[in-house]
């Protein structure tokens, strides 16, 4: 069932299907987004991460489709305080898919749901200082900057002061002690926010 529509993309509850489908996804070539790349997985292994991201109490996950039909990405939200009416967004996409207005058009129309029909007050998001198409779309769609802060890096395996070919990624990133660190920007919007922007 579609949740949202926008004008170049539609929103559904994630499927099981789908997850399958991620399979088939392209793969960023810039290094610094691997972790952004879908990892292969057996049959067991995707029924696990699908049943971990729909039938878990603080997250929800929703597909994103082209107008084709073509599953292209998914939006998920997690540590959602129910009471509180907050809860943090993650978003990713098929690399072949990136630049064509999907990423802002999806997270348009999935904002009117998320504020009128959930009936929530703040959605918070972190982004990575590197990720500059990211920051753009959350920016067109109204989102502002809380505060930049170094967080734990989701790859901890990524070797940005091991090999030289990636010293000029190392101004995003520190070690204390064995954690690596990248810097995110924490961004913020609310009900009032959206509805203002709508």
């Amino acid at each position: 069932m579609v949740i949202a529509r926008g004008k170049l993309t539609c929103i559904t509850e994630l499927q099981r299907k789908q997850v399958d489908n991620m399979q088939w996804w392209g793969q960023h070539k810039d290094p610094l987004f691997n972790s952004y790349n879908f990892p292969i997985m057996n049959e067991m292994e995707r029924e696990y991460w699908y049943r971990n991201k729909k039938y878990t109490l603080t997250k929800r996950c929703f597909g994103v489709c082209n107008l084709e039909g073509r599953f292209v990405g998914y939006i998920a939200l997690r540590n959602i305080r129910w009471v509180r009416k907050i809860s943090e967004l993650g978003i990713v996409f098929d690399p072949n898919y990136l630049d064509k207005g999907y990423g802002t058009d999806s997270l348009k129309s999935f904002l009117k749901y998320y504020f009128e029909n959930m009936k929530m007050k703040q959605l918070d998001l972190k982004v990575a200082l590197f990720n500059n198409r990211a920051e753009k779309c959350y920016e067109k769609c109204g989102f502002k900057l809380k505060e930049i802060k170094y967080d734990s890096f989701e790859d901890q395996e990524f070797p940005v002061f091991q090999e030289d070919n990636l010293m000029k990624y190392r101004n995003f990133f520190k070690k204390e002690g064995n954690l690596l660190l990248c810097n995110y920007k924490h961004m913020y919007i609310t009900k009032e926010m959206y509805l203002e922007n709508k």
